[in-house]
């Protein structure tokens, strides 16, 4: 998970404060007077070690191909769980994304993070969770119902033809952390097509990295998004549920970066929209690629983490359990956070309740994915779960939600401070 803080951006003449203040800074906490709204995302590489998996299902009624799906990939040990044919489902070939990385601005982003994650406020942050007493954690907790005043934790998003889940659930969890530190007052979206066009570090219609863009916060803003922002997310999304990574590329063409509000309507100039973090940081273990994925030799750095930070100082190592621990603990005190995990085809055609992978689900990931989680729960069987809402619209699975035991490489933890 990954933690901001940000701000309104604030403009000399309206308040007195000069620029220089208004930008992000490195690990410094805001003054007191300012709003400051502690928000986390997640990392997410999507869309790559793509797999081909065939699934035959020519001239099969829907009936049938819902029966063959339930039979193939089948939720492990539940009867919770329920699955239905998903014509967007099947994923049966390659797609040949290539990625470009310009490792000198991955290296300043590194740079960045250890600032921030060596600064009094992380520090202070992190024995905020540490004094959290964890007899204070519910069974079962659900974000919308903690804070039923911020209605950007029940938006379901659908990214359409562009492979944006990273800049979709970080906009949506950074709106949630706004609006839940501001008590409501605050309650705009933030703008994942700003992301998806102006941050050229963080990714783009093929995929890309949360914590990167909220290092992006800290250095340049984001400005609001939804249908009334200053910039409304643009990609097609009547491609499918979810539209097939082969869509993506014509999304690319059109990806760029706009720097004014596109709706005549909407009052505030682009520079004046922007709101601003202090601090980047991330949660869970994970590494950054410096290099070009198909480089000969792939270089790769280390993030300096929270749990990290935990698991240095425990002694044994922490369990599955206090890790997970950690991560509710962020949710109740702070508001939503991103998963990233490996999709399975199974996943894609999910109906309702507590998803789990069938038995060599590694053997069958058609991509990553990261989705916004907002809660956690125990299942009938006891086993524990998170809630989580994807980004492939209100038609897919449970009115667009899904509930899903932590499987094996799950990738929980990127954040800031606004």
């Amino acid at each position: 998970m990954d933690h901001v803080r940000f701000r309104k951006k604030d403009h000399a003449g309206r308040d007195g404060m000069p620029e220089k203040e208004r930008r992000g800074r490195s690990g410094e906490q805001s003054p007191c007077n300012r709003n400051r709204w502690l928000l986390i995302t997640a990392i997410v590489l999507s869309l790559i070690d793509q797999r081909k998996f065939e699934f035959h299902m020519e001239g099969m009624s829907s009936t049938s191909l819902t029966s063959k799906v339930k039979s193939d990939f089948p939720c492990r040990t539940t009867s919770s769980c329920s699955a239905k044919f998903n014509k967007f489902g099947v994923k049966n070939r390659s797609y040949g994304f290539k990625y470009t990385r310009n490792s000198t601005a991955v290296r300043e982003v590194m740079e960045q993070l250890q600032t921030f994650f060596d600064s009094d406020a992380m520090k202070r942050h992190i024995q905020e969770l540490a004094d959290y007493p964890e007899s204070s954690l519910p069974t079962h907790f659900d974000a919308r119902l903690k804070w039923p005043h911020c209605p950007s934790i029940s938006r379901i998003p659908n990214q359409g033809g562009c492979g944006s889940c990273y800049a979709v659930a970080a906009a949506g969890v950074a709106s949630d952390r706004a609006c839940i530190h501001s008590n409501g007052t605050f309650r705009a979206s933030l703008s994942e097509e700003d992301i998806l066009g102006c941050c050229e570090v963080c990714g783009n219609c093929y995929g890309g990295d949360p914590l990167k863009a909220l290092v992006y916060w800290v250095n340049q803003g984001v400005v609001t998004g939804g249908r009334d922002g200053c910039r409304p997310y643009s990609f097609d999304i009547s491609c499918g549920v979810p539209c097939s990574p082969q869509t993506f590329f014509e999304a690319e063409k059109s990806r760029t970066c706009i720097k004014r509000c596109q709706n005549i309507y909407y009052q505030n100039r682009y520079d004046d929209d922007k709101h601003f973090a202090s601090l980047a940081y991330s949660l869970y273990p994970r590494s950054m690629t410096i290099t070009d994925s198909d480089a000969k030799d792939v270089e790769r750095a280390k993030v300096p983490t929270i749990i990290g930070h935990f698991n240095s100082t425990a002694n044994p190592p922490l369990s599955l359990e206090q890790i997970r621990t950690i991560l509710k603990k962020e949710i109740s005190l702070y508001g939503p956070t991103t998963m990233a995990f490996p999709v399975p085809e199974e996943f894609l055609h999910y109906s309702t309740g507590v998803f789990r992978p069938a038995e060599g689900f590694q053997s069958r990931i058609v991509y990553w994915h990261v989705v916004r989680l907002i809660g956690w729960g125990q299942d009938d069987d006891g086993s524990h779960y998170w809630l989580a809402v994807n980004s492939f619209g209100e038609h897919w699975g449970d009115s667009g939600e899904k509930r899903s035991t932590c499987c094996p490489r799950i990738l929980c933890g990127d954040a800031i401070l606004w």
